[in-house]
């Protein structure tokens, strides 16, 4: 009888044991997930501003934020927070005013700043996810099942740090 137990009892444990190493491997693969939805997000909302910026360039035949829009609309992955800050430099030369001006803001200055603080929410969020998935990759069970070996590289694993500010 007390074998029985015993067999008993360990069944119960490895299938405790089991389930939480399996909840733990689902979680990551849902972290993951998550930071990838949440590059993707942040990517097509950095492009809607290098496109309202190239607009605006455009309008204002600025040549200087022409130029920072198109590289921010064709560098690749590897430089973009780089060229990413050197446009919002450009935005907010273009954006602040030369002198105190009381009238309304222009309809690309408008459409510019929503963009902006779309990139900053997108980029909060992706940023948020990403340090959840590194807080799980840090955990000793995560490195025991070593979770995550060899998916750090792709862009929406790493945090996404740029000056988004934009002069409201």
């Amino acid at each position: 009888m007390t074998l029985a137990v015993t067999l008993a009892v360990v069944a119960v444990v490895l299938s405790a044991v089991a389930g939480y190493l399996n909840w733990v491997a689902g979680r990551h693969e849902r972290l993951a997930a998550r930071a990838d939805a949440a590059w993707a997000a942040l990517d097509a909302q950095l492009v809607r501003r290098a496109a309202a910026a190239h607009s605006m360039g455009l309008s204002q035949q600025d040549g200087a934020l022409i130029a920072a829009a198109e590289a921010a609309l064709a560098e690749p992955v590897s430089r973009r927070e780089e060229i990413e800050n050197q446009l919002g430099r450009a935005l907010r030369r273009a954006i602040l005013p030369e002198g105190p001006e009381e009238t309304a803001p222009e309809p690309h200055v408008i459409e510019l700043r929503e963009a902006a603080g779309r990139v900053h929410l997108a980029r909060q969020f992706h940023n948020d996810a990403v340090r959840d998935l590194a807080s799980l990759r840090r955990r000793r069970t995560a490195r025991l099942l070593r979770l995550g070996r060899g998916d750090h590289s792709g862009p929406g694993r790493a945090y996404f740090e740029i000056d988004d500010t934009v002069a409201r």
